[in-house]
């Protein structure tokens, strides 16, 4: 089976969980003797093709450049990617499934899956309605029929959780049955490597409280800077490292000089894997206190670390965290319950560790890639299928 894929995230060129979702998941097909070929943007020094685990990578164009107009940059990349896309179904034969993930590669998706008549599977990873709590403005209007009109015209669509096939279907009126939901997963090896020399020095003494992701507001980021102080009171060893780069990080260093507790929070910035590694080898907790989530596979890299997590009590988040199990769940918007929970695993080891093991536990058994890919292939075989009965019936 050759499967082509398209995404406008793919490693080393990542700005939320979906470029590394479509790595894991190209890699896992191809050892399954899936033929994938992924389409992507390019990348300044990079090879324009090249194979890794298996997996041939196409990139085109150039990756958004800072204030560049972002709508007309989808649009040329999305023409970029249909000509390539031409070109290379010509060199291997003819591909079976077309793979797209998320709105920014809607136009060559459908464009493709037409030209070369053969089905679309769509992977929603989040929508615009729910990362705005709402549609607020034209564009973000224009992305939700953009999302909806991909939701209608692919032969299946694939969510990550429950909460997200439920939006799809509320937001899109598109059929439940016509929806697969098929989990992230997470590779534990991926957080065994560390930095030869560690970027940050963390004392033993410290009392590490690690959150990594985008600085936007459906992260809640926001509510451990409040919070923090409280915590401080009870655990004075304690420090807050932020991870990760967003519109928020202005704001949210002026709010941590404003509780009083710069000295105490540590904005990393961009991490790379070692050091994120490093700081998660060190964190006594992870806290992803998000007020929108629609999987979460931040929780679950923590919990391959076996880091105790405490999580939002929201969308995909509170599907993979049992609260007491493998994990503690506060009410979106807490501070008091957040703060709570954070000195609650800073203090109660047995507790922190009975959560480390049991989150562990749940990533190897549950989040498997190599169980997800084999699903990701059931849904092909399902499309393929229905395509070779609707050509029958015609004939």
């Amino acid at each position: 089976m050759k499967v082509l894929m398209f995404s406008w995230e793919y490693p080393p060129h990542m700005v939320g969980g979906l470029g590394q979702h479509v790595f894991d998941l190209s890699r896992f097909l191809a050892q399954q003797g899936i033929t994938v070929h992924i389409i992507t943007p390019g990348i300044e020094n990079l090879l324009g093709y090249e194979t890794e685990n298996g997996v041939h990578i196409h990139r085109v164009g150039i990756s958004q450049k800072e204030g560049e107009d972002f709508k007309s940059w989808t649009f040329t990349f999305n023409s970029e990617a249909i000509r390539k896309a031409v070109s290379v179904n010509s060199q291997v034969g003819g591909f079976d499934v077309v793979h797209s993930h998320d709105w920014l590669v809607a136009y060559a998706g459908r464009s493709v899956a037409k030209i070369f008549e053969i089905p679309l599977v769509t992977t929603i990873h989040a929508t615009e309605h729910g990362r705005n709590i709402g549609l607020h403005n034209r564009m973000q209007m224009e992305i939700n029929e953009i999302e909806k009109n991909l939701a209608l015209d692919s032969s299946r669509v694939i969510c990550c959780s429950q909460y997200m096939q439920d939006e799809v279907c509320n937001l899109f009126g598109r059929p439940r049955e016509d929806l697969r939901i098929i989990p992230n997963g997470v590779d534990p090896d991926l957080f065994t490597s560390l930095p030869v020399t560690p970027r940050f020095d963390i004392g033993d003494d410290e009392q590490v409280v690690f959150f990594i992701g985008r600085l936007v507001p459906e992260k809640g980021v926001w509510q451990l800077i409040n919070c923090f102080p409280e915590v401080l009171k009870a655990v004075p060893q304690a420090k807050l490292y932020i991870g990760g780069r967003g519109p928020q990080k202005v704001a949210l260093e002026k709010l941590a000089r404003e509780n009083g507790i710069a000295d105490k929070v540590y904005f990393t910035g961009f991490i790379a894997k070692e050091d994120r590694n490093y700081v998660y080898n060190r964190a006594k907790v992870a806290v992803f206190p998000s007020l929108y989530e629609p999987f979460g596979i931040v929780a679950l890299e923590a919990m391959a670390t076996n880091t105790p997590v405490i999580v939002g009590n929201v969308g995909g988040l509170a599907e993979i965290v049992s609260d007491g199990f493998n994990g503690l769940k506060v009410s979106p918007g807490s501070e008091e319950e957040l703060a709570a929970a954070i000195i609650k695993l800073l203090t109660d080891e047995k507790l922190a560790g009975n959560l480390q093991d049991n989150g562990y536990q749940t990533v190897k058994s549950v989040y498997s890639w190599e169980v997800i890919a084999s699903s990701t292939i059931e849904v092909y075989n399902e499309v393929i299928k229905s395509i070779e009965r609707e050509a029958k019936i015609i004939i």
